[in-house]
């Protein structure tokens, strides 16, 4: 049986498929040449699909639709209906027969399909508000020279959002390589009792072959019960490893042990308090086929809580911060933070890192925060480190305000920390992507200035309206949010205007904090 084949079965074996005998048609190529033929299906999953071309070749690795008519045996909660599935062509090792493999999966691809007419009231609406963005900063060229500084800021700003989305448009998910290397997914956990069991389940429910797949969970001192619901777990799961620091070390040595302990081609690691989606640990993990990659990102999305208002209002943050910015930043392979909830690195890049990342030290003092980000810029040296918008996790955020605003400082910290060593190695990136970054650095240590310029010290010394300044920066935000919209049809898309809101009144001032008291070091999630 050829490679191909074998990636086949072992991906068949990660979902439960229908036996079939429907006719079938399968398209090739683009429009205008695209051509239709039929074809007998023979068999179907969520993730793939067997099928014979009634003598017609099809090429390894070409892209085709299948066009099938969904029955009640096609995939839960589908209405009946002609679909077309589009995946890549897999050699099945029987003459003109061939296997077809889905990805986005075949739930998602119908679930594109429904929402189609949502999306496209979305784009609209992100059409008109961009047309407006463009007019609004005409109006800031032509009234210029009244506030030159606050405008060309205001420009800049504009011109830097801009480009985020317009290259997040350029952005394409990671090939389905069909590639599953051993992986060791390490969870560093402090006083997690609440959640730690279940982000070990998700992790063992991952569709992923289990004999290359091994779960590393570290209590890092906690004081609470995490350590008796990790080891309740172990008659579940008689695979799992559990390790325990008698006293609170820091989740850095955490992440570092279990790199230690791991025996996997590829570090996965996934935060205390998040759920890995079923396909997530997979598709992260199909990058590294390609061995310049040394780190990948997930795409992390926020729990959404009914009650909690701060949940509503990160959710749009955490997926404008990952569908936009992460997407630019991973064109040009210069992701510059993979994030702690869900990421996975090179095993090997890690752990020649792994002594001076973990001895690393700031201005005299240990660094214990910013690990991911420390991490990613130790990656960034030598490989290309991107984003995968498919390989989905679930994260739960601060339900109170002081938690948010200790989160919101603790990642300012390291923002502040890191930026200054990674202005060091960011030239040597493509231009695009280091112009890109040199100007975020520069709007975010200008930010509180210009807020204050323009909404105390102008309106008081020059009687300049501050309400220009105001709508031009919720309008980019409502632009922003609708991106949101576009890809989640969430109804709660608007709540982050409310994050602009927060931003602009004390979020960019806390920056400057952050500077002020980088050298405090401690988890600060609690």
């Amino acid at each position: 049986m050829s490679e191909a084949s074998t990636k086949l079965s072992s991906e068949r074996r990660r979902y439960p498929r229908t036996e079939r005998s429907d006719s079938a048609s399968i398209v090739i190529g683009e429009w205008p040449s695209r051509q239709t033929y039929d074809c007998q299906l023979r068999d179907l999953s969520d993730i793939g699909a067997a099928l014979e071309t009634k003598g017609l070749e099809l090429t390894v690795g070409q892209t085709a639709t299948l066009r099938v008519k969904a029955k009640a045996t096609l995939t839960s909660g589908v209405k009946v209906g002609i679909y077309s599935l589009t995946g890549t062509v897999v050699r099945n090792g029987i003459p003109h027969q061939y296997g077809l493999r889905f990805s986005p999966t075949v739930p998602e691809q119908i679930h594109n399909i429904e929402v189609r007419p949502r999306k496209i009231l979305a784009g609209l609406g992100i059409f008109v508000l961009g047309v407006a963005v463009c007019l609004f900063k005409v109006h800031n060229l032509l009234s210029f020279w009244y506030a030159p500084l606050l405008e060309a800021y205001s420009i800049m700003a504009a011109a830097f959002v801009l480009s985020r989305v317009a290259l997040s448009m350029l952005y394409r998910e990671p090939r389905d390589n069909g590639y599953m290397p051993t992986i060791s997914i390490v969870i560093a956990a402090k006083n997690e009792e609440a959640h730690i069991a279940e982000t070990i389940h998700h992790c063992f429910r991952s569709r992923y072959p289990a004999e290359k797949m091994e779960i590393i969970a570290i209590d890092d001192g906690s004081d609470d019960g995490t350590w008796k619901a990790m080891t309740d777990l172990e008659a579940q799961y008689p695979t799992l490893k559990n390790f325990r620091f008698e006293k609170n070390k820091g989740k850095r040595h955490g992440m570092a042990y279990g790199a230690q302990q791991a025996t996997g081609e590829i570090l996965v690691y996934v935060d205390s308090d998040s759920y890995v989606e079923p396909e997530g640990v997979y598709r992260i993990v199909q990058p590294f086929l390609d061995p310049s990659i040394g780190a990948v990102s997930g795409h992390i999305l926020a729990v959404e809580e009914e009650d909690n208002f701060i949940s509503k209002m990160e959710a749009a943050r955490y997926y404008v911060s990952h569908r936009i910015m992460k997407a630019a930043e991973s064109v040009f392979g210069a992701v510059t933070c993979c994030p702690g909830a869900f990421s996975a690195y090179r095993r090997t890049a890690v752990m020649r890192v792994l002594d001076v990342w973990l001895g690393q030290r700031f201005m005299g003092t240990e660094a214990t925060f910013g690990d991911d980000r420390s991490l990613t810029n130790y990656i960034l040296r030598t490989h290309q480190v991107i984003y995968h918008a498919g390989a989905r996790c679930v994260t739960y955020v601060p339900d109170a305000w002081r938690k948010f605003f200790r989160q919101q400082l603790r990642w300012k910290k390291s923002w502040s920390r890191e930026t200054t060593v990674a202005a060091r190695l960011m030239y040597k990136k493509h231009p695009i992507a280091a112009i890109s970054y040199y100007i975020s650095i520069l709007l975010t240590i200008l930010s509180p200035i210009m807020a204050l310029r323009a909404l105390v010290y102008l309106p008081i010394v020059a009687a300049v309206n501050p309400l220009p300044y105001v709508i031009g920066l919720f309008l980019m935000y409502t632009f922003l949010c609708l991106f949101y919209c576009y890809h989640t049809q969430s109804k709660n898309w608007y709540y982050g205007l409310a994050f602009a809101g927060l931003y602009l009144g004390f979020l960019c001032f806390q920056n400057y904090y952050a500077m002020l008291t980088v050298r405090q070091n401690h988890w600060g999630t609690r």
